[in-house]
C-alpha cells in the first residue's frame, strides 16, 4: 500500500513539474522533508517533467518554415508625460505667452522578429504601433530588411535608416545609438532637422525639415566590427523617406558613405571620430512625394568619448540645398546651406543614476523651421508666434536617467532594460522669415523671438 501511494505521488509529482512552478518544487522538497520519497526520486522527477515540458511545446516558439535556424522576439514600450510652456516678445517690445499645453502619451510601442536562416542570412522587421514616428512616411514600420553577415561585413536590402547623426545612427560599434538607448528623453532641434520627415510644401513659401537621414529603402553595408581600428558603411537608397516611395524621376536615388576611427582602450576609456556623406535629390512631401530637381549634399563629422563615469559626445552638420531654378517643381527659389552641432556630455553617477546636458544649435541660412519641427509635440495654440517661420534656433537639456537593477536568468542587468528619464529643455527661436519670392527677415512687429520650456518624464520596458 505504502509503495502504491509512493509511486502515485511520484507520478502526479512529475506531472505537475511540467509547468516546472517554484510551488510544484516545494512540493518536492516537502515530500523528500517527510520521507516520502529520496531525493534522487524528486532529482528524477523533475527531470522527467522537464523532458515532458520540452516535448509538449510549452516555453517554446514554433516557427513556420522548418529551415529556420533561431527565431527572436522582441521590443520595447516607452510611456511619457510632457508638459510646454510659452513665450514670445517682439521686436517693438509686445510681450505675449499661450496656454500651458501638456498631457501623456505612449511614446513607442515596438515589436521586433528576427528569424536567423543559416548561413549568415537572416530577416528582421521592427513595428512601431505608436504612431508617433514621423521620421518616415510609413509611421508604423521601423525596419523591415533581409541581411547577408559574413567574414567581408553585412548587407541589407530593404528598409531602415541611413547612418546620419549620432542620435539617431552611428557606425561605430563602440557608440551605438537607438531610440530605447537615448541618453535624453528626446532628439535634439539639429538631428530632427535632418532626419524627421520633410514637411515642407511644394510651393516657393515654406522649406523646413529636410528628410535627408533616418529611414530610407536600399542597399546598406556596414563592414566587420573593429572597436580597435576603422570601421566603414555605405548606401545607395531611395531619396524619399519610406518604404512605399518608389523613384518619381530619371534619378530619384541617394547615396551615403561614412567611415570612424575606434580605439577601445579598456572598459572604461574608448574613443571614436569619424564622419558621414550623403548627397541626395531633395523630395517634397506631399501624399505622392515629388522630386524637385533640387539637391542636397552635406557631411556630417563626429567626435565620442568615454573616460570611466564621463562619455562626450559632440558632432556638426552642413548641408548645401541647391535649387532647381524651375519654379514649376522646385519648394524654394533659393539655395540654402544649414548647419547645426550638438554637444552632449552624460555623467554615470552610479549604477543607477545618471546626469545628462545637451545644448544645440540651428542655423537654416533663411530656409525656415517651425517650433514644431524643432521641440516634438509642440503644438499650442495662442499668439501668431507658434506657427512663425524662425531662422535659427538653439536648446539646451538637463537632465537625469534612472536605471533599475534586474536579475534574468541568474544575472544581475542594470541597463535600458527598465529605466525612467526625466528632462527639462529650453529652446529659443529667433528671426522671424518672410517668404514669397525671396526669403528675407520680419522687421518691427513682425519680427518675434519665441522661447519654450518643456519637461519631459518618460518610463521604458525593453525586452
Amino acid at each position: 500500500m505504502n509503495h502504491a501511494l509512493k509511486s502515485m505521488l511520484i507520478a502526479a509529482a512529475a506531472l505537475t513539474a511540467v509547468s516546472a512552478s517554484a510551488q510544484d518544487k516545494a512540493t518536492l522538497d516537502l515530500l523528500v522533508k517527510k520521507g516520502v520519497i529520496t531525493a534522487e526520486e524528486r532529482s528524477k522527477a523533475i527531470e522527467d517533467g522537464a523532458k515532458a515540458r520540452s516535448s509538449s511545446g510549452i516555453n517554446k516558439v514554433f516557427v513556420k518554415e522548418d529551415a529556420t535556424k533561431r527565431f527572436t522576439i522582441g521590443g520595447y514600450f516607452q510611456a511619457q508625460y510632457q508638459s510646454f510652456g510659452y513665450s514670445q516678445s517682439t521686436a517693438t517690445g509686445v510681450n505675449a505667452t499661450a496656454p500651458i499645453q501638456n498631457g501623456f502619451l505612449m511614446r513607442r510601442l515596438y515589436l521586433e522578429i528576427l528569424a536567423d536562416v543559416g548561413n549568415g542570412i537572416s530577416g528582421n522587421i521592427v513595428l512601431d504601433t505608436s504612431g508617433n514616428t514621423t521620421s518616415s512616411t510609413t509611421s508604423w514600420l521601423d525596419r523591415a530588411m533581409v541581411s547577408h553577415s559574413s567574414e567581408i561585413g553585412t548587407f541589407d536590402l530593404g528598409y531602415r535608416k541611413v547612418t546620419w547623426g549620432y542620435e539617431e545612427s552611428t557606425l561605430t560599434s563602440l557608440f551605438k545609438a537607438s531610440s530605447g538607448k537615448l541618453s535624453t528623453v528626446e532628439r535634439g532641434i539639429t538631428n530632427r532637422y535632418w532626419n524627421e520627415g520633410e514637411n515642407g510644401n511644394v510651393s516657393r513659401s515654406d522649406g523646413r525639415r529636410l528628410g535627408f537621414g533616418a529611414h530610407h529603402t536600399g542597399l546598406h553595408y556596414n563592414s566587420v566590427v573593429n572597436p580597435q581600428g576603422f570601421e566603414f558603411g555605405a548606401s545607395v537608397v531611395n531619396a524619399a523617406q519610406g518604404r512605399v516611395t518608389e523613384g518619381t524621376s530619371t534619378n530619384d536615388l541617394a547615396y551615403y558613405a561614412n567611415i570612424v576611427w575606434n580605439n577601445k582602450i579598456s572598459d572604461n576609456e574608448a574613443y571614436s571620430v569619424g564622419v558621414n556623406y550623403g548627397t541626395s535629390r531633395y523630395l517634397a512631401a506631399t501624399t505622392t512625394p515629388v522630386n524637385t530637381l533640387a539637391t542636397i549634399e552635406g557631411y556630417n563629422p563626429f567626435l565620442m568619448a568615454k573616460y570611466f563615469n564621463w562619455t562626450f559626445q559632440g558632432e556638426y552638420m552642413s548641408t548645401k540645398v541647391t535649387s532647381s531654378m524651375d519654379a514649376a517643381v522646385n519648394t524654394d527659389d533659393q539655395n540654402h546651406t544649414p548647419t547645426g552641432y550638438t554637444a552632449m556630455v552624460v555623467y554615470k553617477i552610479n549604477d543607477n543614476w545618471e546626469g545628462v546636458a545637451r545644448y544645440t544649435n540651428l542655423e537654416t541660412d533663411m530656409r525656415g523651421q517651425k517650433i514644431s519641427d524643432g521641440e516634438r509635440g509642440f503644438a499650442a495654440a495662442g499668439p501668431s508666434g507658434t506657427g512663425l517661420l524662425y531662422d535659427k534656433s538653439t536648446a539646451i537639456y538637463l537632465g537625469v536617467n534612472y536605471y533599475f537593477n534586474l536579475e534574468a536568468l541568474g544575472q544581475k542587468v542594470n541597463g535600458y532594460n527598465a529605466k525612467i528619464q526625466f528632462g527639462f529643455e529650453r529652446s529659443e527661436f529667433k528671426d522671424v522669415i518672410t517668404q514669397a519670392s525671396t526669403s528675407t527677415l520680419a522687421t518691427g512687429a513682425g519680427q518675434v523671438s519665441a522661447t519654450v520650456d518643456v519637461i519631459r518624464l518618460q518610463a521604458q520596458v525593453a525586452f
